[in-house]
């Protein structure tokens, strides 16, 4: 019984998370326009360990976005497997990236490689 229980609370935060997301006019962080300064990117992927609690938080918490944006985010990341969450200088990025490993999730640091050579 109490397995039915949690099952059901799952299916109504999944439900609402979903209607706050399709509620949402805030942009998402992956579709910004990037200014050409970045140098390297982070990137998210999906696992089947880690609670969409945990990724949404560390998302607001590491990369410093909005609650609204880390959860367009994370289910962008389980939908599609994995996403571009920040960019950004080198410096930075290995920061966010050791904050974000520390915190158990799935993510890779990446160089943004330039056709404007």
């Amino acid at each position: 019984m109490a397995l039915l229980i949690s099952v059901f609370l799952c299916i109504i935060i999944i439900y609402l998370l979903t209607r706050l997301v399709q509620q949402t006019n805030e942009p998402i962080l992956s579709r910004k326009i990037f200014t050409g300064i970045e140098t390297h990117a982070l990137i998210f992927t999906d696992d089947d360990i880690s609670s969409m609690e945990t990724v949404v938080n560390t998302l607001v918490r590491v990369i410093g976005i909005s609650e609204k944006q880390a959860i367009n985010l994370m289910f962008r990341i389980h939908k599609e497997g994995m996403a571009i969450v920040w960019t950004g200088d080198r410096n930075s990025a290995e920061q966010h990236l050791t904050e974000i490993q520390r915190a158990g999730l799935q993510c890779f640091l990446t160089e943004i490689v330039s056709n404007n050579l």
